[in-house]
């Protein structure tokens, strides 16, 4: 997902200061990095702008961790080395940089495919972007691209105290509780790119609550490459779950929705929270990956099929308002027809309420790259994947169709066009998940960022159309 940061415009004063805009690519965790270059630009003098044609630089904050994300990045590369090339043409010098995910797997590769970029950064100079674009102004135009990237694993972390502009809509704000990543799964990069878990202080996570909240935020979306498992890097060791205690006890009415978590660190206690949370949504995001035992195994999940279904059934049966959200990959290297039928029967079997899939990337320097046996052809694993969001898109639309004349509980996000609003229900993630479109019979206005009760009127096959009731 390619998003230019809608951070707010200044104007230039008499020194003509830099005007910089910011693309970020990819997940919501690569969205906070960008927040935080936001605000390190902004609290640095720097203007920030969402009109090219405005712009002095160009910072592209990338994705790379599968191919088709490496794809949108270079297409990004691409259009800025055009608007680069389209100001010489003006007699404007413009600059480009490019950061994130990318530029710390492969930067000297893309500084040879792309002698015009100018500079390559690393994770880790997010909260000092602004010495790089200053460093980066001063001198000439026509040097080679730099490459800024600390040769060993990033070490930042962001706390409650970094300088960080909310680029969201003001209903809610993620909140990265980690970085890096302990597991090691076979067919993710993630690891290399973004290094070990680095937990952040209880306290430092709280305060930004706190603030998130005192600034109007209605949800509160808790991330990292695997929330599940915060704290266990820490000495004494924290938990999720305590942590989540402490999220609860603040003031106001408010959503905490977790992201991102992981089977095998999925304890009773923040189950119990999830199920009977206050602010605490009933809603489990938990990639699963895949049901075939062979294929789990070869995937280093670290659980069988046996103790994946066993969760999921003790989960339904406890919590059955639980909402649960998994993804699926196809055609990983040996995955037979009988193993993606598995699959299928699995996900017809668990009714799962939200779905998603990608096909198997082959990622240098992981251990599946390696597999060679049994590679599967990726217009299969593309096939497989199409037959599998099919099936889902069936079992979507049924489990929307129990919902049509009852209420629920929504957040408001925006005004469409006169008398019909979005919104989003406990059971839709941000940016990820379906939305419930809002008609309220005349043009009241509605307020953004506000709870509204709400009948459900119509079941699309994902989305939901209701009428206000308060």
């Amino acid at each position: 997902m390619s998003r230019r940061i809608p951070s707010p415009s200044l104007s230039r004063d008499d020194e003509a200061p830099l005007v910089v805009q910011i693309i970020t690519l990819g997940c919501a965790k690569n969205l906070v990095d960008a927040e935080v270059m936001c605000g390190s630009l902004a609290a640095n003098g720097i203007c920030l702008t969402t009109d090219s044609e405005a712009a002095d630089i160009t910072i592209i904050n990338t994705c790379g961790f599968i191919q088709s994300a490496r794809d949108e990045a270079e297409s990004a590369i691409e259009e800025a080395i055009r608007w680069k090339m389209n100001g010489r043409r003006k007699g404007l010098l413009r600059r480009i940089v490019v950061g994130g995910c990318l530029a710390q797997r492969s930067a000297p590769e893309y500084a040879e495919r792309y002698p015009k970029v100018d500079c390559f950064i690393g994770i880790d100079a997010a909260p000092r972007i602004h010495e790089v674009l200053f460093a980066l102004a001063a001198q000439p135009s026509g040097t080679k691209p730099q490459v800024l990237v600390d040769s060993g694993a990033p070490q930042w972390l962001y706390d409650d105290k970094t300088p960080r502009i909310q680029v969201t809509p003001a209903s809610y704000a993620y909140v990265k509780i980690a970085e890096g990543c302990n597991h090691r799964c076979a067919f993710c990069a993630i690891p290399g790119i973004r290094g070990n878990l680095r937990s952040r202080a209880p306290e430092s996570v709280l305060e930004e609550c706190r603030q998130l909240l005192a600034n109007g935020v209605s949800e509160l979306d808790l991330i990292a490459q695997d929330t599940t498992a915060y704290g266990y890097d820490q000495k004494p060791r924290n938990t999720l779950a305590g942590l989540l205690h402490g999220i609860e006890e603040l003031p106001g009415d408010f959503w905490i929705r977790v992201l991102y978590t992981h089977p095998l660190h999925l304890t009773s206690e923040f189950l119990e929270m999830l199920g009977n949370g206050r602010h605490l949504v009933p809603y489990l995001d938990v990639p699963l990956q895949h049901i075939s035992d062979p294929i789990l195994k070869s995937m280093r999940r670290g659980m069988t099929a046996a103790q994946t279904r066993e969760l999921l059934l003790s989960i339904r049966e406890k919590w059955p308002q639980m909402v649960i959200r998994t993804t699926f990959m196809t055609g990983y290297p040996g995955e037979t027809a009988e193993d993606f039928q598995q699959l299928l029967d699995f996900v017809k079997a668990m009714n799962f309420d939200r779905l998603g899939a990608f096909a198997f990337s082959p990622e240098p320097g992981t251990p599946a790259f390696e597999l060679q046996e049994g590679r599967v052809p990726k217009e299969v694993a593309e096939e497989r994947r199409r037959q599998l969001l099919e099936l889902q898109k069936e079992i979507s639309h049924k489990r929307n169709q129990a919902w049509v004349g009852k209420s629920m509980r929504v957040l408001i996000e925006e005004r469409l066009q006169k008398g019909v609003w979005l919104a989003r229900s406990v059971a839709d993630a941000p940016e990820v998940d379906p939305t419930v479109t809002i008609h309220v019979g005349s043009d009241r206005l509605l307020q953004p960022n506000h709870f509204a009760q709400v009948r459900v009127t119509h079941a699309g096959e994902y989305d939901l159309t209701a009428q206000l009731l308060t």
